[in-house]
């Protein structure tokens, strides 16, 4: 009897024994993950001239897609640059909208995160190491290409206009900088990706700018210089920098204007990108038109646009039309076409036609 109660003691350790053998697994502990991932949506839907209040539809407007998106990564007190990535990997909303995604190597904490598009030619970034200090800016244009937007056609064309246009600090037009910004955004501990959802918006406005000319046939090319714009932006404080002021040049195009209540409805006009308007000061904004006739002379006309930015055109839409007439003389009065003389033409210039839906 006392064997088989031995026995059963015996039966009963070993089974116990087997029980805590399965029960218990060896795992190793679990370190929270540095791994997050960032969606950048960018919403261009409402910029002025390139997805809405488009004045004339027949004309270039600026290109506001992006390829690659550089993420930059701050320190929210100190302000510093922590680390950086670039992302790329494309994907659509439902509204079409443009999705940039990538990875972060981050730890839990909190942060500044900064995000701007990288496929900008003309803009150019610069102080990236510091979040108040980094800037976007375009890089003044060359003196034999600022001379041709000033107006200057051959050796003696150098009147007092030219001069003022020559010392201008005249700039490219900047490309549409798409930014992003999450300030002071919480990074927790965590053993799963997390994913930060942030929109990118343009810090640079599109324009629409319009004069009415007659003698349209004797303009073999056009440009325009506006003077009084902001030369860019802090776009860590999202903040356009004002003095000094600076100058932008941009070729004009041929086009017609329905709206116009005249017979002749031929116009120059273009779409511009500019940092923008300086806001509230006294910036004496100036447009200078500049036509190289058929006859390779210069033909110029200067105005304010000081009242036009103050209109709700203006100020709503971002169209800046010159309810003004400009007619570029004939170069060559005399000369009969009838009797084999010179026939002003435009042959290498292709005319904007078309009907604008009012």
């Amino acid at each position: 009897m006392t064997g088989n109660k031995n026995i059963f003691k015996l039966i009963c350790c070993v089974t116990a024994l087997l029980m805590t053998l399965v029960a218990c697994e060896r795992r190793p502990l679990e370190e929270p993950s540095e791994y997050v991932e960032i969606k950048v949506q960018v919403n261009v839907q409402a910029v002025a001239n390139v997805k809405v209040d488009v004045y004339n539809e027949y004309i270039p407007t600026p290109d506001v897609n992006t390829d690659v998106m550089r993420v930059l990564v701050y320190d929210p007190v100190t302000k510093k640059l922590l680390t950086q990535s670039f992302i790329q990997g494309k994907s659509y909303a439902e509204d079409g909208s443009q999705i940039l995604t990538g990875s972060l190597n981050i730890a839990y904490g909190n942060y500044d995160i900064l995000v701007y598009n990288f496929d900008t030619p003309e803009t150019k970034v610069t102080g990236e190491s510091d979040e108040n200090e980094i800037l976007a800016y375009t890089e003044e244009i060359p003196a034999a290409q600022k001379a041709r937007y000033s107006g200057r056609t051959k050796a003696g064309d150098e009147g007092s206009s030219f001069e003022d246009l020559m010392n201008l600090d005249m700039r490219y037009e900047p490309d549409h900088l798409l930014v992003a910004r999450e300030q002071n955004l919480r990074v927790s501990p965590h053993d799963s990706i997390i994913v930060i959802h942030t929109e990118a918006h343009t810090v640079v406005d599109s324009y629409y700018l319009q004069i009415h000319v007659e003698g349209m046939q004797y303009a073999s090319s056009a440009m325009a210089v506006i003077s009084g714009l902001s030369p860019s932006n802090h776009i860590g404080l999202d903040e356009r920098t004002e003095d000094p002021s600076i100058a932008v040049a941009f070729d004009l195009n041929k086009s017609q204007d329905p709206r116009l209540e005249t017979e002749n409805k031929d116009v120059l006009c273009a779409v511009f990108n500019t940092f923008g308007k300086i806001p509230e000061v006294e910036s004496e904004l100036i447009v200078t038109f500049n036509v190289i006739d058929v006859a390779g002379n210069l033909q110029q006309y200067q105005t304010s646009l000081d009242q036009i930015f103050l209109t709700e055109d203006a100020i709503e839409r971002h169209w800046l039309i010159v309810n003004e007439t400009w007619v570029i003389e004939n170069p060559l009065p005399n000369e009969n076409p009838s009797n084999g003389g010179f026939q002003p033409s435009v042959d290498d210039w292709e005319e904007e036609h078309g009907e604008i839906a009012i």
